[in-house]
């Protein structure tokens, strides 16, 4: 029983259905901020194609191969039925909507597929990974429930993507410290360059600065500030204990379920 629990465990990890979970909490996020009426469609939409887009990037390559020994079945045909899904819910979403979808999906191939013969793509190029990995995921969880509402507010779509945008950045940290001894150093990760201690400390300062500008665009007894201060301060600790000998689950579930908390957080303050 023990083992058959776990097996479903590693599935709904390795599947990434939780970090799909992950950017629709932060979608929801965006929207519970902009209005209390909001698509469950579009929630649809942006799981199935974060799910799609995170299964694309990493098993691209193993969709692709001959070879069907240890063919990751269950998780192709998932992937494929959000494809579709995602592509006629696509067609149910606002001009600007589609437009911040477009550009996501560049990036997502860019991101995955080496853009010329010979070259490597952007995620294997140096210094750009963590970069791609914000503006995908503000694309998604910040520019499309937006560009969805009446009338797209430039200001709080500003607001929202400097606070989400450094959440994912730092969020991004606890993995590269994880992977430190295995990525290539041609990646010029930020624990590569600054050292783990120091990346920590650069985490903990943009949280800070980020929390400062909440409090300066939201109030300190908005609802939207509470549920902040609580996440960042979860990803604070979890960054605190980071290192290079995590427990398997560490980042890929405890630090990819702060989102979760995040949204679960706001939805009861409210």
């Amino acid at each position: 029983m023990g083992n058959h629990l776990k097996n479903i465990f590693d599935f709904y990890i390795k599947s990434s259905i939780h970090v799909a979970l992950s950017v629709t909490s932060l979608a929801f996020i965006s929207m519970k901020v902009t209005t209390e009426k909001f698509s469950y469609l579009l929630l649809i939409f942006i799981f199935s194609s974060a799910f799609f887009a995170y299964n694309f990037v990493k098993f691209q390559s193993v969709f692709r191969t001959t070879n069907r020994t240890n063919f990751p079945h269950l998780i192709f045909w998932l992937t494929f039925e959000c494809g579709l899904l995602s592509i006629y819910l696509f067609f149910r979403l606002t001009l600007l909507g589609q437009l911040f979808v477009l550009f996501g999906g560049v990036l997502v191939l860019l991101y995955s597929v080496p853009f010329a013969k010979n070259k490597e793509n952007l995620r294997n190029a140096k210094g750009w990974k963590i970069y791609l990995v914000v503006l995908t995921w503000v694309f998604l969880t910040v520019g499309l429930p937006l560009a969805m509402t009446p009338n797209f507010n430039v200001y709080l779509f500003l607001q929202l993507s400097l606070i989400q945008g450094v959440y994912i950045f730092v969020a991004i940290m606890p993995f590269e410290i994880r992977d430190l001894a295995i990525d290539p150093s041609s990646l010029s990760t930020l624990p590569q360059r600054l050292g783990i201690y120091r990346v920590k400390v650069l985490g903990w300062v943009l949280l800070s600065v980020a929390l400062l500008f909440t409090f300066y665009f939201f109030g300190l007894t908005a609802p939207f500030t509470y549920s902040t201060i609580f996440s960042f301060g979860l990803l604070a600790y979890f960054l605190a204990r980071s290192s290079t000998n995590q427990t398997t689950y560490f980042s890929s579930f405890w630090v990819e379920s702060i989102p979760i908390f995040w949204a679960v957080g706001l939805y009861f303050i409210n």
